[in-house]
């Protein structure tokens, strides 16, 4: 076809011919697309840009009763029908991707791992694992979320052209999705999601939809706009905060109202505690809570997605420190999911503070200067402690902020008495994580230090004995002839209770013992116990029928 030329008219007269014809273009026809006219556009360039290859240019004019084609003005709109629009082949784009889910691809017999950026045409199917989820984008914009443990095939996806406008067909085999799709005018603006038992049809709402395999059934619920929901031939409109299920082969059942966004008590601060324990109250009518987190607030991917017991609670798992979304929503019997309430979280639980040992929560310790142990633990690059005479530490004795070990002694003595104590990781990077609760502890009065319970000579030794302490304890003793040890003749650490001595010379000795912790730590000395040893020579003068041989403790 050849192009029509027109001849300009005076400044004038085309200008307000060109005035008259943006104002006068008539209403969108049904299966019309209508174009906002911006500054620099004419016919031609938007005949090239939207238009099928065999639609001439001069068609979108008479369409459009255009007088001058040269010029267009700004804000007008130009009808376009939709059988005239260039469609071309769509894609999905991987958005976010999170655990196991892989990608079966047209013409390939294996499969491949989802990764994010990823694109998928027309044909491709996709499967998540259990604890995996991800987002497909569509070339309108809309956004598809896969949760875990479902099965989506592509069935058809075409743009019309640069319009925007989009059709995708999505079909789910089973498990769930969450569909949030953006409004576009004209008719063929669709967005469809079949599952085996129903057919869920938008230009533009947020909805889920879950096929359920097992149980041969079709939930849908809507949260925006309004959804067409189709089985056995019979539709049924589902507004926003209204859900549906559907029996293979049945028609749709009754729509009614989802369960309300449940009360979530969302923390304030920060949740330095692992296992958080977070609650709502309890809704009338939920057999279940479904529990997500997410890193935005899209939910473009689920680091969690639980589903609860009847109970309005739930601990939150293990997160690397960072801010996150958290919504519940409630489950009713039937498994039609409610509406979702949601809060932010900023977790900062990492590192983890390490677990105790000594003293434990309520124990007591009776040395003076009180040793405390911990764990080691694989996120600590050192530790942080603190002592403190009350539990919120606003009475602190003694703190260390950068122990390389995993004890410490109570740098001064503690009179008897009720103390706090706790303690925390710090990583490498020097972050200090979280203390440990207050863990209350008492310090009472030592015990005595062992005594010399026995003497036993054999051949020409002796050996002493005591009762054992507590284990990985060793044991210091002295031996000399003055009560005050200044010269001891013996002084040996040994790691068992006893000593044994060879040929100890006769006469009166003083032995004391003292306790060492594993920390080389020294307890006090015991009492000085005076031995008297026999003279063995005098004993041989005497005969064998002398007086018996005395080992006297006194």
């Amino acid at each position: 076809m050849h192009a029509r030329h027109h001849p300009r008219p005076p400044y004038p007269i085309w200008l307000a011919a060109t005035l008259l014809a943006g104002l006068a273009v008539l209403p969108a026809r049904a299966g019309d697309w209508t174009y906002r006219v911006h500054p620099d556009d004419n016919i031609w360039t938007l005949a090239r840009r939207y238009l099928k290859a065999d639609v001439p240019w001069q068609q979108l004019q008479d369409y459009n009763h255009v007088a001058d084609p040269y010029h267009l003005l700004p804000g007008s709109r130009l009808r376009i029908p939709v059988q005239w629009l260039r469609v071309e082949p769509a894609s999905a784009t991987v958005a976010a991707a999170i655990g196991d889910a892989r990608a079966w691809l047209p013409g390939q017999a294996q499969p491949v791992p989802v990764t994010p950026g990823m694109r998928l045409g027309y044909g491709a199917r996709v499967e998540t694992g259990t604890d995996a989820s991800l987002t497909l984008e569509f070339a309108d914009g809309s956004r598809m979320l896969v949760q875990g443990g479902s099965e989506v095939s592509l069935d058809r996806m075409s743009a019309y052209g640069r319009t925007g406008m989009a059709d995708t067909r999505v079909r789910l085999q089973r498990g769930r999705v969450v569909n949030d799709v953006t409004p576009m005018p004209g008719n063929a603006a669709h967005f469809v999601v079949q599952t085996p038992g129903a057919v869920s049809s938008v230009r533009g709402t947020h909805f889920r939809v879950a096929a359920d395999d097992a149980r041969a059934r079709t939930e849908v619920e809507v949260l925006g706009g309004r959804v067409e929901v189709t089985g056995d031939r019979r539709h049924v409109q589902v507004r926003k905060g209204s859900g549906v299920a559907v029996e293979e082969g049945r028609r749709p059942g009754r729509v009614r109202r989802l369960l309300p966004a449940p009360a979530l008590r969302c923390p304030a601060a920060p949740v330095v505690r692992p296992a958080y324990a977070l609650d709502w109250q309890a809704q009338p009518g939920a057999a279940a809570y479904r529990v997500q987190i997410a890193h935005d607030r899209r939910f473009a991917a689920l680091l969690y997605d639980h589903v609860t017991d009847a109970l309005p609670h739930a601990s939150l798992p293990d997160l690397p420190n960072g801010d996150y979304l958290l919504r519940v929503r409630g489950i009713e019997p039937d498994r039609l999911e409610g509406l979702d309430a949601t809060c932010a979280l900023r977790i900062a639980t990492h590192p983890q503070p390490p677990l105790v040992q000594e003293p434990q929560p309520g124990g007591t310790a009776r040395a003076e200067r009180p040793r405390f142990r911990w764990t080691e633990s694989s996120e600590a690059a050192s530790y942080a402690w603190q002592l403190a005479a009350d539990p919120q530490f606003r009475q602190l004795l003694a703190e260390r902020q950068d122990l390389a070990d995993n004890r410490v002694r109570a740098p001064a003595a503690l009179p008897p008495g009720r103390y706090y104590w706790r303690v925390a990781s710090r990583d490498r990077e020097g972050r200090l994580g979280p203390y440990t609760d207050a863990l209350p502890f008492d310090r009472a009065d030592a015990p005595p230090a062992p005594a010399l319970a026995t003497l036993k000579r054999s051949g020409d030794g002796l050996t002493l004995g005591w009762s054992a302490g507590a284990p990985g304890q060793r044991y210091r003793i002295q031996m000399a002839r003055d009560p005050d040890f200044a010269h001891p003749v013996v002084d040996s650490t040994v790691e068992q209770p006893s000593l044994t001595l060879r040929k100890p010379a006769s006469g009166t000795w003083y032995v004391r013992l003292r306790v060492v912790d594993d920390d080389e730590f020294a307890g006090a000395w015991g009492p000085a116990q005076k031995v008297r040893l026999p003279c063995i020579p005098c004993r041989i003068a005497l005969g064998t029928g002398g007086a018996a041989l005395l080992w006297l403790l006194l």
